[in-house]
């Protein structure tokens, strides 16, 4: 086998040629390495998906997460909805030829495809991809590829202008840290072919490569498709008042993490309100947090104020809410890649404007020394603290005039001389947000191609084990990851404080592990650090109300004692080191009224809460209604829309998804459905202006030409859906 390291990447128009030339080089055993979410190389992929099918000598496995594939309807309404969908948003997307073949079980006996993260909810039922799922933590994930001999990685990539370099992107995750796995590996053989794309954003920093770190390139006008957009989801109610209830929990001069979904774009906008429009988010905080409810959390008071030093991001999933926090003026604290400068900034001995006094502070720190050295003087160029036209002539430096010059830091004279033009400029290299991996909207990907450089240069993509855990460079995590809030999702949570994320009761699983576990353990090791777990307090399964706080399960993703905050729409509660006792009334405070007897009942008897206890009157308030009628004024209403962050859909679309959404969950009872027919039918036939709009929606959805009994009764329980939402006054987007 050849050496998987050359000094220039061979490059290909056609990938049946790429393909050619890896099976003579690699061999028939390939065992292949897909990144996670968007930055799959499909079109080689299917491929050499498509040789191995033909080709049964070729032994091919394929380890990823997250697979994209177009959406798909699962009845008659849906599919009117998705239809022209796939026609306007993801007409040139090549879905993955496996996709296909695993639903309907057909994939070959020599390609196996596993997965360690699934799109949520999407592979339920999929004999084939539930046994071949492996449970592992994100950070787990490199030593595993490397483990199962992982030799090619094939990877979509941004060029850079001159071609000299190429971008990771939207995934340096994983790659990154295989690569470097590799490398400690005496000739281990390890191919990495980039797919590039011109449509992929061009992130600078620790995601771009040389080209002489490829192997294979694959380039051409075939590759330059539109990139998969993830469509926004709406936002409803429940989702902002967990927001309010987590944006109380941040404090000003942070860190933040939070995931994607309809919740994290609900954060993102609420913090964004808390600067913007403080006084409108403490009047609805006031509304929803009861006095009696604070003391489940007295080690967390509530954070009201704006973002006077702001936020740092260190996520390993960057939301698209992220560049709305920026813009917002939110996501501004920055973080240096030396402990000593980020110490010194965050205890305010300097501030990020070079000054004398940051010279003074860092030899005072030991940081440099005095005189300075060549090491010292590289440090301080590379921040733009000393003037870059300095260089070294022995062991002076050498001016810009030719001079050579002591390098005395003691005196007024030989400071001003090192800073020389680098005076009351911003101390280099900050970065306002380290991610893993990003994916979102067609919104978000514009944006990010449309970065001003200096601005996008704050933002790194970088390896999982930099955002996932504190085992390397540790100080420095300790000291740029200050007040750290991880806001992750679940599914359940148990009465005692275990949280349920990524499977069922029957072991089927839904998404998986990914990076919580890492984050809850994070929370745990950094100094004022919390893992926030948020989900809300009921779900609706065919008309059917049930509590997602559960008295057991019998599997969990994070344990009991790991148990930190937890947050529902009714409120946050502080677990950490409290007894089982207390950590169950406090779960009971934060449960809906509808389900608080039952649970209380089975702690009684299992002897956890004493018999005498009784369900305070406070907790009677959580109910659907109460949350309505603290939304329920213009002024609020106006500034939660559905869509906080904006959508790809056309107005009628954006209406649509929120009303589907609401059918896919509504009471399937033959009255309630009677009922909904007979309000659409006045609908159908309304005249007035509300009307005339949601005639356009039903027309985007086909049924203006319906002739059909059963389409026309499924136009009329759309039509009054939509009359639900219209008369709730939510504007779709903010504006």
């Amino acid at each position: 086998m050849e050496s998987a390291h050359k000094n220039a990447p061979e490059s290909f128009t056609s990938a049946e040629e790429c393909v050619d030339k890896l099976l003579e080089v690699v061999g028939k055993k390939i065992v292949l390495a897909l990144p996670l979410g968007l930055g799959k190389a499909n079109h080689f992929a299917n491929t050499l998906y498509a040789r191995a099918a033909e080709d049964h000598t070729i032994s091919l496995t394929i380890f990823t997460a997250l697979t994209l594939e177009r959406p798909h309807g699962d009845s008659d309404i849906s599919r009117r909805f998705i239809q022209p969908l796939l026609d306007s948003h993801y007409s040139q997307y090549q879905d993955l030829a496996y996709v296909p073949a695993r639903r309907k079980g057909h994939l070959p006996g020599n390609i196996q495809v596993i997965e360690f993260f699934m799109e949520p909810g999407s592979l339920l039922g999929n004999n084939y991809a539930q046994q071949h799922y492996v449970s592992a933590n994100y950070t787990q994930v490199p030593g595993e590829l490397i483990s199962r001999g992982v030799n090619v990685i094939a990877q979509m990539v941004a060029p850079s202008e001159c071609g000299d370099k190429y971008s990771l992107s939207c995934n340096p995750d994983l790659t990154l840290p295989v690569l470097k796995l590799a490398a400690q590996r005496k000739d281990y053989p390890l191919f990495l072919l980039g797919e590039v794309n011109t449509q992929l954003p061009y992130i600078y920093g620790s995601s771009e490569l040389p080209a002489s770190a490829f192997d294979f390139l694959l380039k051409g006008e075939t590759f330059d498709t539109p990139l998969f957009a993830a469509p926004a989801l709406p936002v409803t109610f429940t989702e902002y008042s967990i927001a309010y209830h987590i944006a109380s929990l941040v404090e000003d001069g942070g860190t933040l993490q939070v995931g994607i979904g309809a919740l994290g774009d609900a954060v993102c906008h609420v913090l964004r309100l808390r600067h913007k429009e403080n006084a409108l988010f403490c009047r609805i905080l006031n509304d929803l947090v009861e006095e009696d409810a604070k003391r489940y959390r007295e080690e967390l008071p509530l954070c009201t104020g704006t973002f006077k030093r702001g936020l740092y991001g260190a996520s390993e999933m960057v939301p698209h809410g992220f560049l709305h926090l920026r813009r917002a003026g939110v996501l501004t604290r920055r973080v240096y890649a030396d402990a000593t400068i980020q110490h010194l900034l965050d205890s305010d001995q300097i501030t990020d404007t070079v000054q004398e006094e940051t010279l003074l502070a860092l030899k005072n720190a030991g940081r440099i020394s005095c005189p300075l050295t060549v090491a010292d003087t590289d440090f301080l160029q590379q921040l733009g603290i000393v003037d870059p036209s300095y260089s070294w002539r022995g062991h002076k430096l050498l001016t810009p005039d030719g001079e050579e010059e002591e390098c005395d830091l003691h005196s007024e004279h030989g400071r001003r001389r090192l800073i020389g033009s680098c005076l009351n400029k911003k101390i280099a290299g900050g970065i306002w947000l380290h991610g893993g991996f990003y994916l979102g909207p067609e919104l978000m990907y514009r944006e990010l191609r449309d970065l001003d450089p200096r601005e996008g240069a704050g933002l790194d993509m970088i390896d999982i084990s930099f955002t996932n855990d504190l085992q390397s460079q540790r100080d420095l995590k300790l000291a740029q990851r200050q007040h750290a809030r991880f806001v992750n999702s679940a599914m359940m949570v148990t009465l005692g404080g275990a949280v349920v994320s990524d499977a069922l009761v029957d072991n089927h699983v839904v998404s998986g592990v990914g990076g919580q576990y890492n984050f809850v353990a994070q929370a745990w090791d950094l100094p004022g650090a919390r893992s926030i777990i948020a989900l809300p307090s009921v779900r609706m399964r065919d008309g059917i109300c049930e509590s997602n706080i559960v008295w057991e399960y019998p599997h969990t993703t994070i344990p009991r004692h790991l148990r930190d905050v937890v947050v529902t729409e009714y409120g946050a509660v502080d677990l950490r080191g409290k007894t089982d006792r207390d950590v169950m009334v406090a779960m009971l405070s934060i449960c809906d009224t509808r389900f608080q007897a039952v649970l209380l009942e089975q702690a009684k008897h299992a002897g956890k809460i004493e018999k005498s206890f009784s369900i305070p009157e406070s907790f009677n308030k959580n109910t659907p209604e109460h949350l309505a009628s603290v939304f329920n004024d213009e002024k609020c209403l106006a500034e939660l829309p559905h869509y906080p962050l904006g959508t790809d859909f056309s107005d009628e679309e954006a209406l649509l998804a929120v009303a589907l959404q609401h059918l896919r969950s509504a009471d399937k009872s033959w009255w309630k459905v009677l009922a909904n027919i007979f309000k659409g039918r006045r609908v159908w036939h309304d005249k007035s202006s509300s009307a005339d709009y949601i005639q356009r929606c039903l027309q985007r959805m086909g049924y203006d030409h319906t002739e059909t009994y059963e389409h026309r009764l499924e136009a009329y329980i759309v039509a009054a859906a939509l009359h639900e939402y219209i008369d709730q006054r939510r504007p779709l987007r903010r504006e």
